[in-house]
């Protein structure tokens, strides 16, 4: 992406068998991994890993994604779910009407869903791990 600025803040929920404890470290990530055109669209390519030993039934991101002006220019739902305890999973999702190059970043605006060991969506969107391999990403 030419030196775009690319930030990504999306879910890290840690799913134990046992409640959640505020001292457990995230070991969820979800991964900007690639940005590519298709056609008039941008398709974006997450890499989601699991660390967990419990499975991911139902997860739903809200995005917000912002130009280059910082203005949001398309806010969706994007089904991440579900995963496997233990694995990693590719996800693909097409920004339509948007190309890679007008794009500045990704923001997690919230949880929809999350169903993984009776977790609320509030607490999925606290056990945040986000990561990237765009080119230009700015933490």
């Amino acid at each position: 992406m030419n030196q775009k600025r690319l930030s990504l803040l999306l879910l890290a929920p840690l799913v134990a068998a046992s409640p959640l404890r505020a001292e457990e470290a995230p070991s969820f990530s979800v991964e900007i991994n690639r940005l590519d055109a298709a056609g008039p669209d941008c398709r974006v390519t997450l890499v989601e890993k699991n660390g967990t030993s419990s499975a991911v039934s139902s997860l739903k991101l809200d995005l917000a994604v912002f130009d280059k002006d910082g203005i949001v220019v398309k806010r969706l739902g994007v089904d991440a779910g579900p995963l496997k305890a233990g694995r990693s999973v590719v996800k693909t999702f097409d920004l339509k009407g948007l190309t890679c190059g007008g794009i500045d970043r990704l923001l997690l605006n919230g949880v929809i869903a999350c169903e993984a060991g009776g977790i609320s969506a509030d607490a999925c969107f606290d056990m945040i791990e986000p990561r990237s391999r765009a080119a230009a990403f700015d933490k």
